[in-house]
């Protein structure tokens, strides 16, 4: 590429990076948001056969393993029995229960179409087998509390194996199951039966992040302090980190540590944001460092992000409005990252945070300089902090 190239019609380049280092941090208190800031106004992996999401976190002095496991506290050795529908005890129906369980674990679709409906019939024969014995047991009145737990927890793990297999209708039964368990007082099954229809229905669809981040902040609200809510985090983040999805996986540990507080396995993901950063940071001075490769166009919109970023440092800091101060400014690969901060509570920031994200986003995709920006593929990240230097939001601009 010469010297003399378009890009960005050339002539308009300094210009427009000028505009998006000043302006942009700027941006938000022209359309109204950041002053909206400070007005006044609240095992997971899950482990299935066919679905397996593991994030085993190690420090210096802590191990650190999330994992969300379906078959994991169901136990007791299991041996084939025959089903008689009158008269079993909870004893009886128990063994029925477990042998359903461990005939239908980790159990692979066959190959072959006649093969494939006799393993589909023998797989629903264990399934039904087993979900008539849960309801059986349920409305016996000799259960102890533990074989109660036992059944709702058993006929959770089955119907999301029968709905992970695709097999019409388990889907909405999951559902309907879980609903059910939220009335009852058993709340750590319903913690668990929820955070499996939440893999179900998120983990593996092509849902948007930010909608499987909303689905994971309300488990997290519904269940506070419950064994699912980290580990469905750490588990998501690990599955975008994998998917190449680096700056997701970052908003879902944000999200997580915004939401979650005082969690005991909070200081796993924090050690998980901390890797991504490390990561991140790795990457772009290996970059900086690479002079032996020829800069190409998108090499040469890096160079022009740093070079705009460190002259608007020397303007630092910017007093955006009576509660907030823009007070760093930073250039990531492909990415800039602007830090605020405010001085209001982070119940208050919980209130406004949707109309925040909305308004910078709008602002940001409207105007010129930006909208040019995220159209090479640059992410404008927006990072809150309490004068203390918690993180109370953090989200990001692409096209």
């Amino acid at each position: 590429m010469t010297r003399n190239c378009n890009f960005w019609n050339c002539g308009r380049a300094a210009s427009a990076f000028a505009a998006l280092a000043i302006g942009l941090s700027l941006c938000c208190c022209v359309a109204g948001c950041l002053p909206a800031v400070g007005q006044s106004s609240d095992e997971v992996t899950t482990t299935t056969d066919d679905t397996a999401m593991s994030t085993d976190i190690k420090s210096e002095d802590v191990e650190y393993s999330a994992s969300f496991d379906p078959d994991g506290a169901v136990d007791g050795d299991s041996s084939p029995t025959g089903i008689d529908s009158v008269s079993r005890t909870p004893e009886e129906l128990l063994e029925v229960i477990r042998e359903s369980l461990a005939q239908t674990r980790g159990r692979k679709p066959a190959k072959g179409t006649m093969v494939r409906e006799a393993w589909q019939s023998d797989q629903e024969m264990h399934v039904a087998a087993g979900v008539l014995a849960c309801d059986e047991l349920l409305e016996r009145d000799d259960a102890t509390p533990n074989q109660y737990r036992e059944a709702w927890k058993s006929k959770a793990v089955l119907l999301y194996r029968a709905a992970e297999f695709g097999w019409s209708g388990f889907d909405e039964r999951l559902s309907q199951t879980v609903i059910q368990l939220k009335q009852t007082t058993f709340n750590e099954e319903a913690e668990y039966a929820d955070g499996l229809l939440l893999v179900h229905r998120c983990f593996e669809r092509k849902m948007p992040v930010y909608e499987v981040v909303e689905n994971l902040t309300r488990h997290a609200r519904e269940f506070p302090g419950g064994d699912t809510c980290a580990k469905l985090f750490l588990a998501y983040a690990n599955k975008l980190e994998e998917r190449g999805l680096k700056n997701s996986a970052k908003q879902c540990c944000q999200a997580a540590l915004w939401v979650l507080h005082d969690h005991p396995e909070l200081a796993a993901i924090r050690h998980q944001r901390s890797v991504l950063d490390a990561k991140e940071e790795i990457a772009r001075h290996w970059a900086i460092a690479s002079g032996s490769i020829q800069l190409q166009p998108h090499d040469a919109i890096q160079a022009e992000l740093e070079q705009q970023v460190s002259a608007v440092r020397d303007l630092l800091p910017i007093r955006v409005d009576s509660a907030t101060t823009l007070t760093k400014v930073s250039a990531g690969v492909r990415s800039i990252n602007y830090q605020y901060t405010v001085t209001i509570s982070a119940a208050q920031m919980d209130r406004q945070r949707d109309s925040i994200q909305e308004k910078v986003t709008r602002v940001a995709r409207s105007v010129d300089a930006t909208r040019v920006i995220l159209a090479k593929g640059v992410a404008l990240n927006y990072a809150y902090h309490d004068p203390t230097g918690n993180q109370l939001l953090y989200f990001s601009v692409t096209k």
